[in-house]
């Protein structure tokens, strides 16, 4: 670009013309359709006069698109404005010849730049198809090693750190915010943005995969060698693409139980709320109350001492060791998981063998066509299923004899996940007649199948 400038320049000196402004749009091609400011600052300047010439490197410099082109030759006409170029000499916008010539210029500028993105996006596809890399800054927890990308430990376990959390329960501002503070920087030794967090989580070469134009392909395997599973993978892009998660919750952060506890009486999830300092000197209180209108009725309970009865009572259960043995073996109730990954493995085998058939003459393209669609639709309902049922469940290292000591150190998110996880807790009314203080036989507990 700096030699295209001073080319320019010196032809405006040979030409004896006065430069009275410079405009470069820095990597922005004329052929991408994005807008470049300083082109259209030129615009502005033809519109309102006061110059009476144009230089540029080449035409295509200035165009590779008909209609832009157009708009260019109604203003040089309006305007009686000049366009000179370094490579195709001056072009007379002012005569029928000098336009079709232009309009020559402009459409083979055009084809050139066309052939160029096929070959570059043929380029892109055989790349992807053989699962190369494409170049580009080393993602985080890869390194290079003679021209291929290898793991580097330290940071790999970062990553399967990321993706346990998200998996976990924890938000992604949660992650952000525990890798700044232990000095973990990005691969571009920067600091972690909710953004940079996400987009680690949703990158498939951490589970060996490849994406090309926005979906995995099948069948090929990433010059990345895998640092977490495809099911860990598949599991966690769904939380951070589920469109009705939040990225922060007040609630979630600040108080253990706010939106979990149920009112009793209606069954609606009940929220924090604190009561001032009365008259009569008591200190202030945080109270889980059902905000529902209507018809009781519901229920208001201080949240201290609800908060501490749920906790023992939670890891009373997690304790026990048939819970740890039915999170350890049944890693999702109720889903038999050899025969979804026997299923899934069939599936693959099937895409597989239709496209054999196809190379072969044995079907036509549009049989093909319709295999595909119908069969990577089931493997992306199986392959859902293996995700939803793989290495989601918060409890996993919460359960056995080491629960208390895991759930101290755990932070709030994680134990939200872990009770949303475990139980159904409500809190039943309390009679009129009996004091408004805490009674642990008011709250009870719900297990899938059975009560605490």
């Amino acid at each position: 670009m700096t030699r295209q400038l001073e080319d320019c320049r010196a032809l405006a000196q040979r030409l004896g013309w006065t430069v009275v402004g410079e405009h470069v749009d820095n990597d922005v091609s004329a052929y991408s359709g994005k807008v470049r400011p300083e082109y259209t600052a030129l615009l502005r300047r033809l519109e309102t006069g006061g110059i009476d010439g144009v230089l540029a490197f080449h035409t295509d410099r200035l165009h590779r698109s008909p209609r832009e082109l157009e708009a260019y030759i109604d203003l040089s006409e309006r305007h009686g404005v000049l366009t000179q170029t370094v490579k195709a000499g001056p072009v007379d916008l002012s005569t029928p010849s000098g336009r079709a010539v232009a309009r020559t210029l402009g459409a083979w500028a055009r084809h050139e730049s066309e052939q160029n993105s096929m070959r570059t996006r043929r380029a892109l596809l055989q790349r992807a198809q053989r699962g190369q890399r494409a170049g580009g800054p080393i993602p985080f927890g890869y390194t290079l090693e003679d021209g291929e990308p290898v793991i580097v430990e330290e940071n790999a376990e970062e990553v399967r750190g990321a993706y346990a959390a998200v998996l976990a329960g924890r938000s992604i501002g949660s992650i952000v915010k525990d890798l700044n503070a232990r000095g973990i920087k990005t691969g571009r030794d920067g600091e972690w943005t909710s953004t940079s967090v996400r987009n680690l989580i949703l990158r498939p070469a951490n589970a060996g995969l490849v994406k090309y134009q926005g979906k995995v392909m099948e069948g090929v395997t990433s010059d990345y060698p895998p640092i977490v599973s495809e099911h860990v993978w598949r599991a966690a892009v769904g939380v951070v693409s589920d469109p009705s998660r939040r990225s922060h919750r007040e609630d979630a952060v600040r108080h253990l139980l706010s939106g979990i506890v149920r009112c009793g009486g209606c069954g609606e999830p009940m929220r924090i709320t604190s009561r001032a300092k009365s008259q009569r000197g008591d200190s202030g209180r945080f109270l889980y109350v059902c905000r529902r209108k209507g018809p009781g009725p519901h229920v208001a309970q201080s949240a201290e001492p609800l908060e501490r009865y749920v906790e023992d009572v939670v890891l009373a259960v997690l304790e026990r060791p048939e819970v740890g043995e039915t999170v350890a073996t049944e890693e999702a109730p109720g889903v038999d998981l050899e025969a979804l990954r026997v299923e899934e493995a069939a599936l693959g085998e099937r895409l597989t063998s239709a496209a054999d058939m196809f190379a072969a003459g044995a079907i036509t393209g549009e049989q093909l066509q319709r295999i595909t669609e119908t069969t990577r639709a089931k493997l992306e309902q199986v392959r859902g299923e293996l995700s939803r049922a793989m290495g989601s469940s918060p409890l996993l290292n919460f359960t056995g004899p080491d629960a208390r000591a895991r759930w101290k150190s755990a932070d709030l998110e994680v134990k939200r996940a872990i009770i949303e996880a475990l139980v159904t807790v409500f809190v039943e009314p309390v009679g009129k007649a009996r004091p408004r203080v805490f009674d642990p036989s008011r709250v009870r507990f719900d297990l899938p199948g059975k009560k605490v």
